[in-house]
């Protein structure tokens, strides 16, 4: 497996100051989480599955406090 991507909401549920840094706790609500998988092998479809992994954060989008997407 190559990599995976994935997109998801979340609200800002804790922030923490450590050292000079700034750390996040998010919390993200779905009923759904659809990840894309390159070049998998031995998948079937309705088969059940295990994911594990590190999710790497390319970027974060930010809504201004008080509005509803």
């Amino acid at each position: 497996m190559e990599k995976a991507t994935i997109h998801f909401k979340g609200q800002v549920a804790e922030l923490m100051e450590n050292k000079g840094k700034l750390h996040a706790k998010v919390v993200c609500d779905t009923d759904r989480l659809l990840i894309s998988i390159d070049d998998v092998k031995d998948l079937e479809l309705g088969g059940e599955v295990t994911i594990e992994g590190e999710i790497k954060i390319k970027s974060i989008q930010f809504e201004e406090l008080g509005s509803k997407a």
